[in-house]
């Protein structure tokens, strides 16, 4: 069981002891902005060093291991925020991954940070990366922050995600090679700031990462979209249409509210097909984006963002992502195609009826040519008949 909060802000995921082996609580420093969150949302100078304590209880009866990282907060692909995604982790899940299929194999190198967050929380933030937790006990788990030398307007998100080690349970003579496993987590939220001034929000759309993908097990488009800035996005309206290139007409169209986006994070937003096959061509989106300031922030915040950008489907990508998706709908035929196999028809008919009649016309003259060269040879032959006869006579007189 997984349990953390990914909305506007970094929260503890709440549960019973009775339901968790393991519970945690913050210990706010003097500089924690709202002591009323249970997450950290810290105030700190350029360079100033500062440790951090999560109480950690355990509510079972035997010693548990929790496990801890670091990790920056991201952008998922559904646009909310993520605060238990881990780097080095990522990488060697997709390690182990190229090792063991024969598949299409994972680039690791393309896992990485965004390229605008050029200090991810994990890099300010030096803990130990597990604790042990005696039976019905509670200790501290310490962090250090240390904060950049160089000063910074904005935020720096992330979060610390505590896990309880798995642990199995002995079998017994009726389970035997039965094994059950439980694993319980939470991320708790770290937010670090040294100033109060306003960063606005930014948003970019790289042509470049518009490509034909799997949405949700269906046919569609990813569309790579970028926060820059150091400022969280808590409310984002994204409409984005796409046409055939160089038609008015609407192809597909997709409408989401109420998301989110993490500083220096990016995601893909998907664009699903209808469960219509891909075709390879060129198409053209148009997005118009718009940043919603919530209660209590200021309406310089209210920004929007328009977009329009050409990409192409090849034939290859095309048959991949069709062959992958569930649901496809097979093409139906249009009306038009039926009128237009009609016409062949009878254009075929109609040229077979002109190819008949002139194959008859033309057997038709050149029997009627035959008949007149007969008629001509016998007319001659006549007349050759007659002057030999006449020719005869003349011989006879003499």
């Amino acid at each position: 069981m997984i349990l953390f909060v990914a909305g506007s802000f970094p929260m503890i995921g709440e549960a019973n002891e009775q339901g968790l082996g393991f519970s945690i609580r913050p210990i706010h420093p003097d500089n924690q902005l709202d002591k009323n969150q249970t997450y950290f949302d810290l105030k700190m100078e350029p360079n100033q060093v500062q440790e951090l304590e999560v109480m950690i209880r355990n509510n079972t009866d035997q010693e548990i291991i929790v496990e801890a990282s670091v990790n920056a907060a991201i952008t998922n692909l559904n646009g909310i925020l993520d605060y238990s995604w881990n780097l080095e982790k990522a990488k060697e899940l997709a390690k182990n991954y190229n090792q063991h299929t024969s598949t299409e194999k994972i680039d690791v190198n393309q896992i990485k940070y965004d390229s605008s967050l050029k200090m991810p929380l994990p890099s300010l933030i030096t803990s130990e990366k597990e604790i042990k937790v005696p039976a019905q006990s509670e200790l501290p788990y310490k962090m250090q922050v240390t904060m950049p030398e160089k000063s910074f307007d904005g935020i720096i998100l992330g979060g610390v995600r505590f896990t309880q080690q798995e642990t199995t349970v002995k079998e017994t003579a009726s389970d035997k090679g039965v094994q059950i496993k439980n694993k319980f987590a939470y991320s708790l939220g770290i937010q670090l700031r040294e100033t109060d001034e306003l960063v606005m929000p930014d948003l970019k759309l790289d042509q470049k990462k518009i490509k034909a993908n799997s949405v949700n097990g269906h046919t569609g488009v990813t569309i790579n979209l970028q926060n820059p800035a150091k400022t969280l996005m808590r409310d984002l309206e994204v409409k984005m249409t796409v046409y055939q290139k160089g038609s008015q007409k609407k192809l597909i169209s997709s409408t989401k509210k109420g998301l989110k986006m993490a500083p220096n994070s990016n995601f893909d937003y998907g664009i699903d097909w209808n469960n219509q096959p891909l075709r390879a061509g060129n198409y053209t989106v148009k997005a118009l984006i718009e940043n919603h300031a919530i209660d209590g922030e200021p309406s310089e915040l209210n920004q929007k963002w328009e977009f329009e950008e050409t990409f192409s489907i090849t034939k290859k990508e095309a048959k991949k992502i069709n062959n992958q998706a569930v649901d496809l709908d097979e093409p139906a035929v249009s009306w038009w195609l039926y009128v237009v196999i009609g016409l062949l028809g009878v254009l075929i008919l109609l040229m077979a009826v002109i190819i008949a009649k002139n194959q008859f016309d033309k057997k038709k003259g050149d029997q009627k040519r035959k008949n007149l060269k007969r008629k001509k040879q016998q007319l001659n032959q006549k007349k050759r008949i007659k002057a030999s006869s006449k020719k005869s006579k003349i011989k006879r007189k003499e």
